[in-house]
């Protein structure tokens, strides 16, 4: 059967070396090869692979931030790379510091290739959310339609892209996974029983990605990346360590219910169950019933594996949106029991740097008291008030209408 679930991304994360961009340049090699096999061996397997990505560690501890024009010099010269490569999709892991979430922008303004994101160390740092406010504002004024902000987030705890990031000296890869599709075959068939409808999302999802596991590991243990250089023998391996001899560690599988593209709406999935429409009662009770789903799964999983309610990336939630279904607040209540925090998000153009913050702030709250990874990937869209009807460049992104923030 030919699989439900599509690969959203083969994302390879690696430890870049400080201030040495002819290294930098072998490594981006390196991973690009291995994406671009990944991709083939699965595509060859039946999957849509839909992106494939690369991550870093925080770019703080790979770039002067301390020296902002060479810093945007450097990342200047990484995209060339990334250009070079085929590499369209680059995180440059979070800004933890005041100077180098003041560069993000700089690092947006550059082209669609390059995220990252600024974290929040805690729950009452109010200083920090402004700056967070502020880098969001700036993007939003300094990319065409403020769609800049597709590359940037806040993010609290939270691993996925765009504040995905990577930790280690040796290289590893996971497998993320677009699965909207495995929630529309399973749901409606409990017809209303809810215990059913658990069971039988554990058992799709199960089905669905043992398969793509056996890829995975397979992919571990016999890659290695046909690139040409001195230390290619060398490449990405630990001497002694057997787990590292035959390619590169493999993380899990992210199986989040993350939508994209022409996927199933989720709003249809959820609404099967019978609880009512999107937004209204119900609605927190069947995002719980998901996520538990996920937390259950009999398989290598890795990354945030939650259930998100993107409102620009899935059409029955912007539908919604448009519709005034439910409110910002509304998924940050959602996101109490699932996640992904407040993700593609519009907002107006307008709003008050102190408004925004205080909303991070609100994100902050609920990810820290409840040690959840959210993030928050807001876009103000220029020109735009509250209701107003939006659309975007971003193929990726579906018309809506933009949200009030109270």
């Amino acid at each position: 059967m030919k699989p439900l679930l599509k690969v959203r991304t083969v994302t390879l994360g690696l430890s870049l070396l400080p201030n040495q961009p002819d290294a930098w340049d072998l490594e981006l090699a390196r991973a690009a090869a291995f994406v671009s096999s990944a991709r083939r061996r699965l595509e060859d397997a039946g999957y849509e692979v839909q992106t494939t990505r690369i991550s870093s560690q925080s770019f703080e501890s790979w770039v002067d931030v301390s020296d902002a024009t060479a810093a945007l010099e450097a990342f200047r010269r990484l995209d060339a790379t990334l250009l070079r490569l085929g590499v369209g999709l680059f995180n440059a892991g979070p800004a933890t510091s005041p100077e180098g979430l003041a560069l993000v922008p700089q690092i947006v303004a550059l082209g669609p290739r390059i995220s990252a994101s600024g974290a929040m160390p805690g729950p009452l740092d109010r200083a920090a959310a402004s700056r967070l406010a502020d880098a969001i504002l700036t993007i939003s004024q300094t990319t065409a339609g403020g769609e800049g902000n597709f590359q940037f987030c806040a993010s609290f705890n939270t691993p996925f892209f765009p504040a995905s990031y990577h930790e280690g000296a040796s290289p590893s890869f996971a497998i993320g996974c677009e699965t909207s599709e495995l929630l529309a075959h399973a749901m409606p068939r409990a017809g209303g029983d809810l215990p059913r409808a658990k069971a039988l999302l554990v058992d799709t999802f199960t089905d669905q990605l043992l398969p793509l596991q056996a890829i995975a590991r397979q992919l571990s243990q016999a890659h290695a990346p046909a690139v040409r250089g001195p230390t290619l023998a060398q490449a990405w391996t630990r001497p002694g360590d057997p787990a590292q001899a035959h390619g590169l560690q493999y993380d899990g599988i992210d199986a989040s219910v993350a939508p994209m593209g022409d996927a199933s709406p989720l709003t249809g999935s959820f609404e099967s169950l019978g609880l009512g429409s999107f937004g209204q009662s119900g609605t927190l009770a069947a995002a719980a019933l998901v996520t538990g789903a996920l937390k259950e799964l009999p398989v290598d999983t890795c990354g945030y594996c939650g259930l998100m309610l993107p409102p620009l990336e899935d059409a029955g939630l912007a539908r919604g949106a448009a519709d005034g279904a439910y409110r910002i607040h509304d998924l940050l209540a959602y996101s109490a029991v699932c996640g992904l925090g407040l993700d593609t998000v519009p907002v107006p153009g307008d709003v008050p740097k102190a408004k925004l913050a205080a909303l991070l702030l609100d994100v902050a709250a609920l990810a820290f008291r409840l040690n959840k990874p959210l993030t928050a990937r807001l876009f103000p869209v220029p020109g735009k008030a509250a209701g107003d009807a939006v659309e975007f460049e971003n193929p990726h992104l579906c018309s809506s209408a933009v949200f009030d923030v109270p």
